[in-house]
């Protein structure tokens, strides 16, 4: 054989050998679509029933662990046991969440209140310090006899109510 009929030989099998893993690829997807579409639940409750089955015939002592009912019993009273104490601890643990929480919020609240209360007396100190030094403005009888700059002093003496001292605290 001539080495250019070897070399259409190699070309043509490598064709051959691409066009065969194409078809591979096509008819492995097509396999694995159809062989999902066909486990539907009833097969695969079906196929895990006829395995028990089977699995139990092959093993019966192993499979079912003996024919002593008591061995059952104590699994099935651990099992409970364990569960409800992991459900108490889940429970105890959120308890403490929630305690703490609450601690925290009943201390700011604490804190607003002690807050409110310096600002409220004081506001009745110095609401009670204007009026003792504050001299009581003579009556006029026109707009005009009272001048800006007593009007400013006036103005400038006045103390907040108490309504207005407690909440320019709460909003800092």
């Amino acid at each position: 054989m001539k080495f250019n009929q070897l070399q259409r030989r190699v070309a043509r099998a490598e064709e051959l050998v691409e066009g065969r893993r194409a078809q591979v690829r096509e008819h492995a997807g097509l396999f694995v679509d159809s062989w999902r579409s066909g486990w539907t639940p009833w097969r695969i409750v079906i196929a895990g029933l006829a395995a028990g089955f089977l699995t139990g015939r092959a093993e019966p002592v192993r499979a079912i662990g003996g024919l002593n009912p008591t061995r059952w019993l104590q699994l099935a009273s651990t099992a409970s046991g364990l569960f409800s104490s992991l459900q108490a601890a889940v429970a105890a643990s959120r308890a403490d969440t929630a305690a703490d929480k609450a601690d925290d919020a009943a201390e700011s609240a604490d804190d607003a209140a002690a807050s409110t209360q310096h600002a409220a007396h004081a506001t009745r100190q110095a609401a009670s310090a204007a009026k003792t030094q504050a001299p009581d403005p003579q009556p006029t009888t026109g707009y005009a006899a009272v001048t800006d700059a007593e009007e400013t002093e006036r103005w400038a003496v006045r103390a907040p109510r108490p309504a207005e001292a407690a909440t320019d605290v709460s909003e800092r």
